[in-house]
């Protein structure tokens, strides 16, 4: 019966332990990953800033302006490996109760390398032609200190976002992150004639066609427990020129910031998350391991006191010899 209890154990020892490595390296992998059904608002707040009122054909300054994003899972239309999300940005003048723009953006994305890809309807504004890649709104999980390249929707392409230190945000030793994107004039977006006198070019001037141009410095502060960013920066320049000649309209000049409440809901995501990884990377391991060591040891010291008995001793069952 021992030599049964033995074999029992040593049989659930190993079990345990093969589990142990497929639950940190095989099962772990594919769990940890972008959810489908993900909700988030988020705001970022600038003030003294500038922008273009179309409606009074008036430039306003020393504006306070809240930028509110709002960021849906598409359940449906995500599969497999494949996360589909809507991204709404509202920026609007708290003060006048003025809409500046409305943003939209659709990505999908791989769950767990967080590239974009063109599928399930991405589109940039409405405009599925617009080409996304890199990353978008979801960063990867396996944080790194790499260059990433982020995904600018006003620009619509990737421009690299390179590891600049590390800093503590709210508690969390995040990793700074810092992207640059030059004076660059902004494709495929048709803009209608504007009077010479708003471009700097004198009273009583013909409209003329002009072209949008954008700037940004952004900064993103990572959690590296999950990959996520917990804090953000932008500080933007979007101009009107004359397709020729002399002349520029401000359309928007603001250095955004992200509110506390904003990032203390960042932060409590990242953390809640940045547990969850920790459960199936290492605790759920590292305790199956040491309960199927503790199973085959058990085992082994069943089986050495079956092999100790000593030569000759009778077996359970059998009768005593005797003498006559």
């Amino acid at each position: 019966m021992r030599n049964v209890i033995g074999m029992v154990l040593t049989g659930l020892g190993a079990f345990l332990l093969i589990m142990a490595v497929l639950v940190r390296f095989y099962v772990a992998p594919r769990l940890i990953a972008a959810p489908t059904d993900v909700y988030q608002v988020t705001r970022l707040r600038a003030d003294n800033a500038t922008y273009f009122d179309a409606k009074s054909v008036k430039q306003v300054t020393g504006a306070t302006v809240v930028a509110t994003n709002t960021v849906r899972g598409d359940v449906t239309s995500s599969h497999g490996d494949i996360a589909v999300w809507d991204s709404a940005t509202m920026i609007q003048d708290v003060t006048r109760g003025t809409t500046i723009e409305i943003q939209n953006q659709r990505v999908a994305f791989d769950r767990r390398t967080a590239r974009l890809t063109t599928c399930c309807g991405a589109s940039v504004d409405g405009d599925v032609s617009a080409p996304q890649s890199g990353v978008g709104l979801f960063w990867p999980v396996n944080a790194t200190k790499k260059s990433k390249q982020v995904y600018d929707p006003a620009t619509r392409r990737a421009w690299p976002a390179v590891y600049a230190g590390q800093e503590r945000v709210h508690g969390i030793l995040a990793w700074r992150f810092v992207q640059h994107i030059p004076y660059t004039k902004v494709e495929g977006t048709q803009l209608p004639d504007v009077p010479g006198d708003l471009l700097g070019r004198g009273k009583g001037g013909p409209a003329v066609p002009v072209d949008r141009y954008y700037q940004a410095d952004a900064t993103y502060w990572v959690d590296p427990r999950t990959g996520a960013p917990i804090d953000q920066e932008q500080k933007v320049l979007s101009t009107l020129q004359p397709k020729s000649g002399p002349g520029r309209l401000v359309v928007g000049q603001m250095d955004l910031r992200m509110t506390p409440e904003s990032q203390r809901s960042l932060r409590h995501t990242s953390s809640d998350g940045a547990a969850k990884i920790d459960l199936l990377r290492t605790a759920v391991p590292i305790g199956t391991a040491a309960v199927g060591a503790v199973l085959l040891a058990a085992g082994a010291f069943a089986g050495r006191a079956r092999r100790r008995r000593p030569p000759g001793s009778p077996q359970r069952g059998e009768p005593l010899a005797t003498t006559r």
